[in-house]
C-alpha cells in the first residue's frame, strides 16, 4: 500500500482499489483550530511563562504556524500573496518628503545620503522584504529596535531594525500589572518542540514612542487592528482557510484519476474532532512513559488506521465485511453541530465527477481572490484559463494602487519611518514604496510599450 500526503489530505493506493482521505472541519461554524476551540475571542486567553502573561496567537497559540501549512500545501495562495507584496513593493522603497498642493498631498522623492548610509548598513531591503511577506500572510510585523553602545553614555542612535519571526513573538505583561494592555514581547519556541523553549526565551519591552531611546534593544508590533480584537490581527486569509483546504484536496483526487483510471472508488472524510482526541491520548502516553511527544507520531498511527480501513474496503475476500462508523453532536449555540465519518463512494461516471471538482476549484479560487482583496485579473485567476483583457488588467491596477497600498505600506513602514523620525528629527524624512502610474498602451509612445522592451 502507497499513501502519499499533501497537507493533511491523503490519497492512499492499494493492489485493487485507490480511495482519497480527507480530515473535515465542522460544515456549518468557523475553521475550527482544535476541538471546541472555534472561538475568535483571544482577548481573555492567557498562557504564563516566568513572570510573564503571554497573549496566544489564535486560539491554540499557533494561528501562524496554521497560517503558513495552509497557504504553502495550496496550488494558488502562495502566488496571489506574492503577487500583494509584489504590487506594494513597485519600483521599490525610496525616501521623501510630504508638501501640501491644492490638489492635496504629494510625494517630493528625494536623496539623503545620512538616512540611506544608515539603511544600507543593515541589509534594510531584505528587512522590508520579510516585513512585506508578514503582513500579507498575517497582517502584522514585529520589528526589534538595537541602539548603538553610544546610548549608555548618552549618544542615542538606533543602529538598525531586526525582523523578528511572527511565530516566535508573542505579546505579553508583567504578572503583576493590573492593566490588559501588553507591554513587552516574548520570544522563545512556541510549538516546544526543543527542550529549553520554556526556559530559553528572551523578552523585551514594547516600543515606547514618547521615548525611542528609553530601552537599548525594544520591539514593535504594528499590525491591522481587528474589530474587538485587542492584542493580534485575525487575517483576512482566516475566513478562507476552509477554502484553501477543499482546493488543496482536489489536486490528490485528479491525480489518483490519471495514475488509476477509473479505480478511484472511494472518499473518506474524517472528523478532525477524532484526530484531535487520538493526539491526546497519544500526548497522554508519551508523558506517562517519560518520552516526548512528536507529530510524526500522530502521522504513524495515522498510517497504520488508513492500512486497516484499506483492507475492508479492498478485495473480493472481503465481500460482505462493513465499517462501523458512529457520530456524536455536540451544541454550540444555536448550531447543532455533527461530529462522524464518512464513506461516499465515488460514481464511476468520471466526467461529471472531474466537472464538479472543476467547479469547486474555480469557486475556491475566486473566493481566496475576494477575501485577499485582489481582482482575478491581477491574482491571474480567471475562467477557463484565459487570459483577462489588457484594459480589465490596468483598471484593476489602477483601483488597487488607489485604494490598496496606502494602509499596508503605512503598517509595513512603521517601525522604520519611527527610527528615522527619532535619528534625524528635524529632516522630516519619511520611507516609502514609489509607484508609478500605469498607462494605456496607446498613450505610450512606441519605442516605450511593452512589446518593445528588452529583457
Amino acid at each position: 500500500m502507497n499513501i502519499e500526503y499533501i497537507g493533511r489530505d491523503a490519497i492512499i493506493e492499494t493492489d485493487n482499489v485507490v480511495f482519497t482521505y480527507q480530515v473535515s472541519e465542522q460544515p456549518r461554524d468557523f475553521y475550527k483550530l482544535k476541538q471546541n476551540d472555534d472561538n475568535l475571542d483571544w482577548n481573555n486567553a492567557y498562557n504564563y511563562i516566568g513572570d510573564y502573561i503571554v497573549y496566544p496567537y489564535g486560539c491554540n497559540d499557533d494561528l501562524p504556524d496554521i497560517i503558513k501549512k495552509t497557504v504553502q500545501t495550496n496550488y494558488i495562495a502562495p502566488g496571489i500573496l506574492k503577487k500583494k507584496t509584489q504590487l506594494l513593493w513597485g519600483l521599490g522603497p525610496a525616501l521623501y518628503k510630504e508638501k501640501v498642493t491644492p490638489t492635496g498631498i504629494e510625494r517630493e522623492w528625494i536623496e539623503d545620503e545620512d538616512v540611506m548610509n544608515w539603511l544600507e548598513s543593515w541589509d534594510y531591503l531584505t528587512y522590508l522584504t520579510k516585513c512585506c511577506v508578514d503582513f500579507h500572510h498575517i497582517e502584522g510585523v514585529f520589528s526589534r529596535y538595537e541602539l548603538t553602545k553610544g546610548n549608555r553614555i548618552g549618544k542615542n542612535f538606533i543602529a538598525k531594525l531586526v525582523h523578528c519571526y511572527a511565530d516566535r513573538n508573542r505579546l505579553a505583561s508583567k504578572k503583576e500589572s493590573k492593566s490588559r494592555d501588553a507591554t513587552h514581547v516574548v520570544a522563545t519556541d512556541w510549538s516546544f518542540n526543543t527542550a529549553n523553549s520554556l526556559t530559553d526565551f528572551k523578552v523585551y519591552p514594547l516600543f515606547d514612542f514618547t521615548d525611542p531611546f528609553k530601552n537599548r534593544n525594544s520591539v514593535l508590533y504594528s499590525n491591522m487592528y481587528s474589530f474587538c480584537t485587542d492584542y493580534y490581527t485575525v487575517p483576512d486569509l482566516y475566513g478562507s482557510l476552509e477554502w484553501l483546504n477543499r482546493s488543496t484536496a482536489i489536486p490528490l483526487i485528479f491525480k489518483a484519476l490519471s495514475k488509476n483510471s477509473i479505480n478511484l472508488k472511494y472518499h473518506i472524510v474524517s472528523p478532525q474532532a477524532f484526530w484531535d482526541k487520538k493526539k491526546v491520548e497519544i500526548e497522554e502516553s508519551c508523558s506517562q512513559r517519560g518520552i516526548q511527544y512528536k507529530d510524526s507520531m500522530l502521522l504513524e498511527y495515522q498510517k497504520a488506521f488508513l492500512e486497516k480501513m484499506s483492507v475492508v474496503l479492498s478485495g473480493d475476500e472481503n465481500a460482505g465485511k462493513y465499517l462501523h462508523t458512529t457520530k456524536s453532536f455536540t451544541v454550540d449555540g444555536t448550531n447543532l453541530l455533527e461530529h462522524g465519518w464518512e464513506i461516499r463512494v465515488i460514481d464511476q461516471n468520471i466526467k461529471d465527477f472531474v466537472d464538479a471538482q472543476i467547479k469547486l476549484s474555480e469557486r475556491a479560487d475566486y473566493a481566496l481572490s475576494g477575501a485577499l482583496g485582489v481582482h482575478t485579473a491581477l491574482g491571474n485567476v480567471s475562467v477557463g484559463g484565459k487570459s483577462d483583457s489588457g484594459s480589465e488588467q490596468l483598471y484593476a491596477l489602477k483601483n488597487y494602487l488607489l485604494t490598496g497600498v496606502d494602509m499596508p505600506e503605512l503598517i509595513v513602514m512603521k517601525a522604520i519611518n519611527y527610527a528615522i523620525k527619532a535619528n534625524w528629527p528635524d529632516k522630516k524624512i519619511k520611507l516609502g514604496f514609489c509607484h508609478v502610474a500605469p498607462e494605456r498602451e496607446q498613450d505610450v509612445t512606441e519605442s516605450k510599450r511593452m512589446k518593445n522592451q528588452v529583457a
